[in-house]
């Protein structure tokens, strides 16, 4: 008899395909149970291990043994006339074929079930209902990106603005297309020069993709390499290499983010090109305008004087540049001095003429809204913001002035997804962390609006350890809020003597005179004494105060009483806020009445 015949007989060849499906079928099991716990990869590692050890020795042990209704005996010891072995094989037949169905079934149910990696991506409104505390791989979106700060290879480091600013357009180009999720650029450019692996850095982001690059420039020559990464496996979907004339800066950025879409297999859509890039500046002028966009995020006065006078230069030589305008515009809202009338006016007209050149222009749709905010234009400000998420949902500051927004008309909870949106995609935002903690203020959260203020103190904001003297009062510890007031750095004279006598007051109705004599003394009142006046009774002189024309902090339920007043109507009338009421329905606090609005009957809340 043939060896292969032999073979047969003893159910070698039956017994080794019987092992492989079930083999199959328990790892299939395995698998699945392992990721419900969370298991480390290393243990499914262990069981596939196992099965393939384990083929030879049962293929070994059915040659040389046979089962048999006395037990399992040598084969050289049976008499063939006497084998059960054709029995033994119609049973494995049998078995082979049950879990051969089973093998068709679990493999059919992952070809034809839905897959939850390509379910379409959550509305912005939807995610910012959810408002994550992080985001992981295990949730992002499969068509998901993030662009890091190209590396600069130039032999002058002052060029880095120019990689950086390359690494941006890209950004920005992907930015437009609708069904791509970008990681925004001031979370990406976070992880400039760090060491973390690209896996963990898509992780921390919510991304699936990362995009990384270099450039190096020398006079009008620049070569930019780039290479687009799937986090999961670090597995290098795409690169490529340019060597271009710098006067075709533009022509590759849109080269690099077609190819990215392309691999992404996203359909760009007409209405979301991005604008900036079919720009014909010249080398000089682009390199002027990336220059001015660096120094502006350095938001120091001589930086932002600098980016100002860069970017008009600009503009003299490309009059209808729509995104120079808009830059042009923040840098006048960051110089402070939007008071001044003719300031005022020329963000209005930058903001007006650039969406009159591009009305998808997402930054000047911002600027409108936190200019109709100012103007005591809430409702046209929220328009203006929602198209500016609309456009670009990764841009954390429409969801910061947004939430402001919502904070001064009283939609608290609504005011805090939209903060929570903004830190999350800018983390390092001072301001944002902030107000953030401001909304968790008037929601008697102490604890997280603590935890906000003192990121916002540690980012560069003095305010944040102010709030925590306030945030100790009001929790009732005043003998905290004088150790703070000791120990705490940043405090001027003034705030010092301020928040001590406030913390007086707080205890001793008979202080609460020299704190007003003391803060009458001062050439300015601030958002920090509005608090403190609330606290010590003082409604009518919190009011007073002018937070913008909004009744900010009348919104805590700590104060309610101030909504009694005839100060507090005349300040939402002032600030149109029933305008925006009758659009969004009113807040918590409110109820419509045949007069207007009362926010002051606690039985509507």
């Amino acid at each position: 008899m043939s060896f292969v015949a032999e073979l047969k007989r003893r159910n070698v060849v039956r017994v080794g395909i019987a092992y492989a499906l079930i083999a199959w079928v328990i790892l299939q099991a395995a698998d699945f149970g392992l990721q419900v716990i969370d298991a480390p990869n290393w243990i499914l590692q262990v069981f596939v291990l196992a099965a393939a050890i384990g083929l030879p020795v049962v293929l070994i042990f059915s040659w040389i043994f046979e089962m048999t209704p006395e037990g399992i005996k040598r084969e050289t010891e049976i008499d063939r006339s006497a084998s059960v072995a054709p029995e033994t094989g119609r049973k494995l037949d049998r078995a082979i074929i049950v879990f051969l169905v089973l093998v068709i079934a679990v493999m059919g149910l992952e070809r034809f079930a839905p897959d939850s990696a390509e379910a379409p991506s959550e509305p912005v409104a939807v995610a910012a209902e959810k408002a994550p505390d992080t985001l992981s791989d295990e949730t992002a979106p499969a068509k998901s990106i993030a662009v890091l700060p190209f590396l600069n290879m130039s032999s002058d480091a002052d060029n880095e603005y120019f990689s950086d600013g390359v690494s941006e357009e890209i950004l920005n180009v992907l930015a437009a297309i609708p069904e791509l999720k970008v990681a925004s650029r001031t979370s990406a450019f976070r992880y400039k020069n760090s060491d973390l692996a690209i896996e963990d850095i898509a992780d921390e982001l919510g991304v699936n993709h990362v995009l990384e690059g270099s450039v190096r420039k020398s006079g009008n020559q620049v070569r930019i390499t780039a290479q687009l990464i799937h986090a999961d496996d670090g597995f290098h979907l795409w690169s490529e290499t340019y060597d271009r004339q710098l006067d075709n800066i533009f022509a590759i950025q849109d080269e690099i983010a077609g190819n990215i879409a392309q691999v992404l297999q996203v359909q760009l859509l007409g209405a979301g090109k991005n604008y900036t890039t079919v720009q014909n500046l010249s080398p000089e002028n682009y390199e002027k305008f990336l220059k001015a966009r660096f120094l502006l995020r350095q938001r120091n006065e001589n930086a932002i004087n600098e980016a100002m006078a860069l970017t008009r230069s600009v503009l003299e030589e490309n009059p209808d540049f729509p995104v120079g305008m808009t830059q042009l515009a923040e840098a006048l809202v960051q110089q402070n001095s939007m008071g001044e009338a003719d300031r005022l006016l020329e963000v209005q007209q930058l903001a007006n003429r650039s969406l009159t050149l591009e009305p998808n222009l997402a930054a000047a749709h911002m600027i409108k809204g936190e200019l109709a905010q100012r103007n005591l234009q809430p409702l046209q400000a929220i328009t203006q913001l929602e198209r500016a998420i609309e456009l670009n949902p990764s841009e954390p500051r429409p969801h910061h002035w947004m939430g402001i927004i919502l904070a001064n008309a009283g939609y608290l909870d609504r005011a805090r997804r939209e903060l929570e949106m903004a830190v999350e995609l800018e983390p390092d935002h001072a301001n944002a962390n902030g107000y953030l903690g401001f909304v968790l203020l008037l929601q008697d959260d102490y604890e997280g609006a603590q935890r906000h203020f003192d990121l916002q103190e540690q980012l560069g904001n003095p305010f944040g350890a102010q709030r925590g003297v306030q945030i100790a009062v009001l929790k009732g510890e005043p003998g905290l809020a004088r150790q703070l007031i000791r120990e705490r750095d940043g405090f001027s004279a003034q705030d010092a003597e301020r928040l001590r006598l406030f913390v007086s007051a707080s205890e001793d109705p008979v202080a609460v005179d020299a704190y007003l004599a003391f803060i009458d003394e001062q050439p300015a009142q601030n958002w920090h004494m509005v608090l403190e006046l609330l606290e010590l009774g003082q409604f009518e002189r919190a009011l007073a105060i002018d937070l913008g024309g909004y009744p900010r902090y009348s919104w805590s339920e700590r104060w309610a009483e101030a909504r009694a007043l005839p100060a507090f109507q005349k300040k939402i009338d002032d600030a149109n806020l029933p305008e925006v009421w009758d659009a969004l329905g009113p807040p918590p606090a409110c109820r419509k009445v045949p007069s207007g609005y009362d926010c002051a009957n606690r039985e509507s809340q």
